[in-house]
């Protein structure tokens, strides 16, 4: 159609002229005659256009200027999304001010700040802003993660770790503790610039009200959480309910939680059982077919790789529990030992999938100091037949595999011999433990694996090249799996996905959507 501006000739599915920038006609759906762009009803058969009165058409420079700064922003500088609004705010602070030099008040600040902003970086939470002793942070905005309310909670208890830390270096001059009280709710915001285009980037909406309704109800060293938050967490996190509360300025009251701390075995996140319902596999046949051949190799002492590639929610977690369910049935699995790992997209420590494997054998709890995780590793070394000499050689290196030490506190060991010595302690404890029967390690969500994590899954491919071993990863398409790769020598390529595997070709159980 021809722009009533300058006379282009626009495709039909252009709204406005690329040359004037003036709003083009638009064409009626009912009987396809063309009609202004400003016209909500159709001149020549009456039918509505789906529209609102139009503003009168825009000139290039209206177009391109910026807002000023008494104007509304636009639409497109804001958008509803949900996302989890943490308060936190010092227990006392205008009581402390009063005793306190300003300049001194001032240092204080500047240390808060800095410890809190630490806590927010580290998982990836947005400071929207911070006066005096109070902050307010937002997580899902302006960058969204797939577990923001659990990225949250754990802000928020590094914030009090942070804070008893600060407190420590500070309770002489004060004359009493600092304390730190935490409200989150989780909820749908508008997100966007408040003011002119380049204003402050802020979120609003009734879930900020209430997270700072339920950091003021929030006891000292206290998190409260709203039930939003608690049934998107609950699975990771211990909480205590507190019943129903009536917040300040709200006309009903609303369950709250106080949060307690860290699962020590969290429960997964994803699928039905997760709400208590369950529904039988369909449409995995060709799937569970080639994972149970590669189970059957692996018994007879060919060690197998599957990996399980797909995107976040194809089901590779329900084809891995659908799998153990089916082996847990069979006879063989009396003597089958499975250590499983899920990796974070909050991150990894270094060697976390083996720290979780050892946690797992050796029944070591995360609370457990360091001098306990060694007792508890040598006694279960002692047990698959590694001497007490050897066994009690592993003790240094137990804290930083388990991440209880970083490498700063072992400066007697070489970071280079360090991480071959780890690597030895892994293959010790597998050949033992493969002599004893089957071993099936899983580690899901691959693509969020620490490096040093992935290198030791390499080596294990080729280590145990003929024993019963099978290693199940599921990870999404982005993950390389090159990086499980050792050399061509050990390992051949399929025919028809040209991917590197040993034995039949197993290596590469696609689940999709």
């Amino acid at each position: 159609m021809n722009c009533a501006g300058c006379g282009f000739e626009a495709p039909v599915d252009f709204a406005f002229c690329p040359k004037c920038g003036t709003k083009l006609a638009i064409t009626c759906a009912a009987c396809g005659a063309p009609t202004a762009p400003d016209f909500v009803f159709c001149a020549h058969c009456g039918g509505h256009l789906g529209g609102t009165t139009a503003a009168p058409p825009a000139t290039q420079m209206e177009k391109t200027a910026p807002l000023s700064a008494n104007q509304t922003p636009a639409a497109e500088y804001a958008d509803r999304r949900p996302a989890t609004v943490l308060f936190a705010d010092l227990t006392g602070f205008t009581t402390l001010s009063e005793r306190l030099d300003p300049e001194d008040v001032r240092v204080l600040q500047n240390e808060l700040y800095e410890e809190l902003r630490a806590a927010l970086t580290q998982f990836g939470g947005f400071m929207e802003k911070f006066v005096g002793d109070a902050i307010m942070a937002v997580f899902g905005a302006p960058v969204a993660h797939e577990e923001d309310p659990e990225r949250a909670l754990r802000a928020a208890l590094e914030m009090h770790t942070r804070v008893a830390a600060l407190s420590t270096r500070w309770e002489r001059r004060l004359g009493r503790r600092l304390a730190l009280h935490v409200g989150v709710n989780t909820g749908l915001v508008v997100a966007g610039n408040i003011g002119a285009a380049e204003g402050a980037y802020a979120v609003t909406g009734d879930t900020v009200n209430t997270a700072a309704r339920l950091q003021s109800a929030a006891e000292p060293e206290g998190t409260l959480v709203s039930r939003a938050t608690y049934l998107l967490t609950h699975h990771a996190f211990a909480f205590e309910p507190r019943g129903s509360v009536t917040l300040k300025g709200k006309v009903e009251a609303i369950q709250v939680y106080r949060l307690i701390g860290v699962e020590e075995r969290p429960r997964p996140a994803r699928g039905l059982e997760t709400h208590g319902l369950r529904a039988p596999l369909v449409g995995r046949d060709d799937e569970m077919k080639q994972m149970l051949a590669a189970f059957d190799l692996a018994l007879r002492g060919r060690s197998q790789v599957v990996s399980l590639i797909g995107e976040a929610g194809t089901g590779k977690s329900r084809l891995v529990k659908e799998f153990l369910e089916r082996i847990h049935a069979r006879p063989e699995a009396q003597t089958l030992t499975i250590r499983r790992a899920v990796c974070s997209s909050l991150g990894e420590q270094p060697y976390g999938i083996i720290a979780t494997f050892i946690r797992q054998s050796y029944d070591v709890m995360p609370a457990d100091p360091v001098e306990v995780a060694r007792r508890k590793i040598e006694d279960g070394l002692r047990e698959l037949g590694v001497g007490a000499e050897v066994a009690a050689g592993v003790a240094p290196m137990v804290g930083y595999v388990l991440g209880l030490q970083s490498v700063e506190r072992t400066p007697d060991i070489e970071p280079d011999r360090l991480n071959r010595q780890i690597l030895m302690l892994v293959r010790m404890v597998l050949e033992r433990r493969l002599d004893q029967g089957p071993l099936l390690l899983i580690a899901e969500d691959l693509h969020w694996a620490d490096a040093a994590s992935v290198q030791g899954l390499r080596l294990l491919v080729d280590w145990f090249a003929d024993r019963p071993l099978i290693l199940l990863f599921s990870y999404r398409p982005s993950f390389d799996s090159r990086a499980l790769v050792v050399s061509s020598r050990s390992h051949g390529r399929c025919r028809s996905c040209r991917r590197a595997f040993r034995g039949t070709c197993f290596a590469q159980t696609r689940s999709s959507a």
